[in-house]
């Protein structure tokens, strides 16, 4: 159960991280990485954070299913995933696209 949690936890914020900040990221991984064009690495990270977004969904769903009453915070969980999510990617996804031109 805790486990449970801690990956969604982890997944959900990672993805945020991912989604929001990619531009930057990509900027250091091409300097500090591999030498390749930036728009390579936003791409990659913009479909790992949507992905991780999926991910973060079926946790959630799992962790739904279990009926467990001691746990009181998966409305939360849910109502800020399907919140922050769809902004997040719609973000991603403009700035990817934006960058491919």
């Amino acid at each position: 159960m805790r486990t449970l949690q801690w990956s969604l936890l982890t997944s959900f914020l990672l993805a945020s991280y991912f989604c929001i900040f990619g531009q930057g990221m990509a900027y250091f991984l091409s300097e500090y990485a591999l030498p390749l064009a930036p728009v390579y690495y936003l791409t990659g990270l913009t479909a790992a954070g949507i992905f991780l977004y999926m991910v973060s969904g079926i946790l959630l769903f799992t962790l739904a299913k279990q009926h467990e009453s001691s746990h009181t915070h998966r409305e939360l969980y849910a109502i800020v995933l399907f919140t922050v999510a769809p902004a997040a990617s719609l973000w991603a996804f403009f700035v990817t696209a934006m960058w491919w031109g």
